[in-house]
């Protein structure tokens, strides 16, 4: 099944390819055939027409060519036509696919093509769909001038900017990574550019889309900034397409009643310039055929015109909702080279989508002038209802919510606008209904779990917390590496240090630099971990330092791990940012590293070398040095010991049986115990796990896995008795000890790493808690449970952060036990938590429960119903919430039953 599958993906691949050539090749057109210009297509330009990169486009259109479907011919660059056009259309009689060179397929073009339409040997063959728009085509775009400027592949040619307004689009690396290449090809397309339409439902962006395009032609100066862009919306005068044919082409005095003078038109107003056609489909039968006569010919005609022409120079982008086949003329699609399908909000990632949110929260806070505070909770029903208007309703519905809490930020004199659940429409809380589907990946990329808001401030250029929620920063390289280098140098060098001692400390800057990449790059998934890198590091340059790197494992004792390869490829991604800026690099003792690592010193230049060779640029001398550091510190890395892992459970031989098992199983003797009598005093317990921690560490730290209660406290106390990093991970289980070891046993895992992978195996997890000395510890073991429930309370609730709820509602409870002069207990705990945190939740979702005998209860325990109103005030205030009196019935329920059970004092809350 999935061979098949493949093959059918790379079919239809292949046939959008043949597609594109053949309606290429049919545009061509019998003309003037000069001697220093060639006839065909390159796969770069079809690739980046299509969407699909350079490599795959060369595959198929080869596969194309052994089917005797597609002409190839040889020589710099290669090039494309479609045979069955040139035999059909042109008689010409191809009986070989492959031609050696194109002097041989110009000779053919002059000497096999029919009588019917011989040519002398200044004709050519010319593309119309990039002739210049005024009627005159009398330029062709040459295969050369196309391999020097177009190559879709490398999109730092010098007409391109490093980054522009195309490649700064939300989703430009990842859901518009195809639509983006498109739109450059088609804006860079000589003379003038390629007419595009622009496909997608409605809101998905297509105007912005345009007017990206629009700018991007500006940036690299395909048009000049004052160059026109005109909008119109063909929707707006469909039902009268006289009217619409006047505001659109123009008219001339007389050409319908009431027409008493001439008018220019859009088309006009746009020379020189891009007209943006929006609803296209709705442009009338005769609409169309005046504007494909425009795209063909650069001319058209004012209403009421019959025989003089208008010549312009416009660049069409029309957008549509509809199918275009069904929708529009054939006529009209044919002037249409590009094609440009926009994905549907629902397409998109959830890296995208948060993206969009945190962008259109920002643009608010900047249009009221004031600091927007939003609620994880609202920014979780944002990710996950269901938008059918996509990226503009979702626009709208942010604007709506914070309309809302702006007239509670002007009512209430408020310091920030306050966006809470509360606020949000019915429609958009649906969305939390979907939190199963998304779970996983909510909780895989994004931080939404913790209790603090998120701050969109108008005063600064994003929000203060947004890379918390956005984790898309994780592999960014540090850009000014160089800078730190060079000032540290200086700085000790003006405080009168030694060379020898100033050399110390650099290395301890480049060993934190080297180390930082590495900490970053996670070895979970070596596959995953390419494409993210690849996301920041160009596939030129990472492939290169692949390959450069391959041919000296030998120098490492055996391949590299990826850690190093993709740490290595983002140092040179910054390298060559630096080149392309003319910064200068230089080491400050370069001398000094020759001498004391002259091994590294060697490679480095070896690597050097290579990279140039690769990459086609000249590396500073002194940029051997930096590499140098860099593999003295991947090679001094590569003897580091494993992370060890310490058992510690209650009963006389718990941890050393977990341990048992993993050792026996893995054929290792890795895990160590150390059993807790229930008699044990926790003080001789910490001693003896001291002790045991500074005989396994080897260097990496030691992962401590632990059952429940006071043991949970140790990571922080043993790591300042011993200055060994540790870590626990409690509710141990013979499973995890097993895993925990497996994977500790790695050698490219790191202590944090596996700490995450370890609390993926069980959902009652808790994290390590801040405990400063051995008497708070039985002061935590009273709190335990209180984790548990967090997590719980996160399978059970919908839409509310357990965390933030009950930390809240953990507040209310003990001032109202303090109130009635009642001790908490775990007991109450849970049920007042997990009672109390489904009930703001169904308030907040509209759906409170009714409560029978309401008044009566209310008479009989209104003291305790004042109480519960004057607490649950904090609630309502930090859920933006009106608890009903129904509701907390059942919370005064709750305490008679609770009190009068537990100390038989029915009046207790009385």
């Amino acid at each position: 099944m999935e061979a098949n599958s493949g093959n059918n993906k790379s079919l239809k691949r292949k046939e959008k390819v043949y597609r594109k050539l053949r309606e290429l090749t049919e545009s061509l057109q019998l003309e003037k055939l000069h001697q220093d210009q060639r006839i065909g297509f390159e796969a770069s330009f079809i690739g980046g027409l299509i969407g699909v990169s350079r490599n795959n486009t060369s595959k198929e259109l080869n596969r194309l060519v052994r089917e005797g479907k597609v002409v190839k011919i040889e020589g710099k660059p290669v090039l494309y036509v479609d045979k069955y056009i040139l035999e059909s259309k042109w008689g010409l009689k191809v009986d070989n696919p492959v031609i050696e060179n194109y002097e041989t397929f110009r000779r053919m073009l002059k000497n096999g093509i029919s009588d019917s339409n011989r040519i002398d040997d200044k004709e050519i063959f010319q593309t119309k769909a990039v002739t210049e728009l005024h009627g005159s085509p009398n330029r062709l775009v040459t295969a050369e001038h196309r391999e020097d400027k177009f190559n879709f592949n490398n999109i730092n040619d010098n007409c391109l900017t490093e980054k522009s307004v195309l490649d700064n689009m939300i989703g430009a690396r990842e859901s518009l990574k195809a639509q983006v290449e498109q739109a450059k090809a088609a804006v860079l397309y000589p003379p003038g550019g390629l007419h595009t339409l622009v496909v997608g439902p409605t809101g998905v962006g297509k105007t912005t889309f345009a007017e990206a395009m629009y700018r991007y032609a500006v940036e690299v100066k395909k048009l000049p900034p004052r160059a026109p862009f005109i909008v119109f919306n063909c929707a707006d005068y469909a039902e009268n397409p006289q009217l619409l044919m006047s505001q659109l082409f123009g008219h001339v005095k007389g050409a319908f009643t009431g027409a008493d003078r001439e008018k220019r038109g859009l088309v006009d107003n746009a020379d020189g310039g891009i007209l943006f056609l929006d609803e296209v489909h709705r442009l009338p039968p005769e609409g169309q055929e005046m504007m494909f006569l425009l795209m063909d010919k650069g001319i058209y005609r004012r209403l009421g015109e019959s025989e003089n022409t208008r010549k312009v120079r416009v660049l069409i982008i029309a957008a549509t909702t509809e199918e275009p086949e069904s929708a529009m003329l054939h006529t009209f699609l044919r002037r249409i080279p590009v094609v440009i399908k926009l994905p549907s909000l629902e397409e998109r990632t959830l890296q995208e989508r948060m993206a969009l949110i945190c962008r259109f929260f920002r643009d608010e806070s900047v249009r009221i002038k004031a600091p927007v505070r939003v609620s994880k909770e609202v920014i979780k029903a944002f990710m996950l209802y269901d938008c059918p208007g996509n990226i503009g309703q979702l626009k709208s519905d942010i604007q709506l919510i914070c309309a809302r809490a702006f007239l509670d930020y002007m009512t209430f004199k408020k310091d920030t606008v306050e966006v809470k659940l509360s606020q949000l429409s019915q429609r958009v809380r649906e969305g939390f209904f979907k939190i199963g589907e998304k779970r996983e990946e909510l909780v895989k990329n994004f931080n939404l779990s913790g209790s603090e808001d998120v701050l969109f401030d108008a005063q600064d250029k994003g929000p203060s917390n947004i890379h918390e929620i956005l984790m898309l920063d994780e592999y960014k390289t540090g850009d000014d590496f160089y800078e730190i280098i060079q000032n540290t140098w200086r700085k000790y060098a003006g405080e009168g240090l030694s060379e020898r001692q100033i050399r110390e400390k650099v290395d301890g800057e480049i060993k934190d630099y080297f180390e930082e990449f590495f900490s970053r790059i996670r070895p979970k998934d070596a596959s995953v971990d390419r494409e993210a890198i690849s996301k920041i590091v160009s596939p030129q340059i990472l492939e290169a330092v692949e390959d450069t790197l391959k041919n000296v494992e030998g120098v490492f004792g055996g391949p590299l791990n990826k850690k190093v390869i993709y740490g290595i490829a983002l140092h040179v991604e910054t390298l060559m940012k630096r080149l392309r800026l003319g910064t200068v690099i230089s080491h400050p003792d370069k001398e000094s590293i020759l001498k004391e690592h002259p091994g590294e010193y060697d490679l480095a230049k070896k690597i050097k070398v290579s990279l140039e060779e690769k990459l086609g640029i000249s590396i500073p001398e002194d940029e051997v040095a930096y590499l140098a550091m860099f593999l003295y510190a991947v090679k001094a890395g590569k003897g580091r010991g494993n992370t060890g892992v310490l058992v510690i459970a209650h009963g006389h031989a718990a941890a050393s049986t977990m341990a048992q098992v993993a050792n026996a199983l893995l054929g290792v003797d890795h895990a160590r115990a150390l059993d807790m009598p229930l008699e044990e005093k926790v003080e001789v317990i910490l001693d003896r796990a001291v002790e045991e921690v500074r005989k396994i560490d080897r260097g990496k730290g030691v992962l401590i896995l632990v059952d429940m209660g006071s043991l949970v406290a140790f990571s922080q106390l043993i790591t300042e008795k011993t200055g060994i990093p540790t870590r626990v991970v409690e509710m141990v289980s013979t499973p995890m000890v097993i895993e925990a070891t497996r994977k500790a046993l790695m050698p490219d895992l790191d202590l944090d790493t596996l700490v995450e992978d370890v609390k993926s195996l069980s959902p009652f997890i808790g994290q390590q808690q801040d405990i400063k000395d051995v008497a708070s510890l039985n002061e935590y073991g009273g709190r335990f449970f209180q984790g548990i429930l967090v997590d719980i309370l996160g399978k059970t609730l919908t839409f509310l952060n357990p965390q933030k709820a009950c930390s809240a509602l953990n507040d209310v409870l003990e001032k109202i036990l303090a109130e009635f002069g009642e001790k908490i207990d775990d007991d109450i705990t849970i049920k007042f938590l997990f009672h109390c945190s489904c009930m703001v939740e169904r308030v907040i979702k509209g759906e409170s429960l009714p409560y029978n005998n309401l008044e009566e209860l209310k008479k009989v325990r209104n003291n305790v119903f004042e109480v519960l109103r004057k607490h649950f005030e904090l609630i309502e205030e930090v859920f933006g919430i009106n608890i009903p009196d129904a509701e907390l019935a059942y919370v005064v329920e709750m305490f008679d039953t609770h009190f009068d059970t537990l100390a038989t004092k029915p009046d207790t809350l009385a």
